[in-house]
């Protein structure tokens, strides 16, 4: 990049080419999630949300609402519970400039 012609100086943009290193070190704490940036936390936190681990807590939730709805007489949202449509699954945002 070429710099600035000012007097003060100028701190470039940089794209951050060593934050995304994923590896395990001795001094890393145990949990710790790497550094990542807006797109890819949104896909990582995506992907951790979607983990089977998290699977049994949403089968016990939807027990209770059942039960909650038979009994006050409501009928449960109709879309919870359901997977997403084909075509939006199928659509890959593209973020490119």
């Amino acid at each position: 990049m070429k710099k600035l012609d000012t007097e003060i100086e100028q701190y470039n943009y940089r794209a951050f080419p060593d934050e995304f290193i994923w590896e395990m070190k001795d001094d890393t704490p145990k949990g710790h999630l790497p550094l990542t940036n807006a797109l890819r936390g949104t896909q990582l936190l995506g992907n951790i949300l979607t983990h089977p681990a998290f699977e049994e807590g949403q089968e016990e939730e939807e027990t209770v609402e059942s039960i909650t709805a038979t009994t006050a007489g409501q009928s449960k949202d109709d879309n919870k519970g359901r997977e997403r449509p084909k075509f939006m699954k199928d659509f890959k945002s593209d973020y490119s400039f």
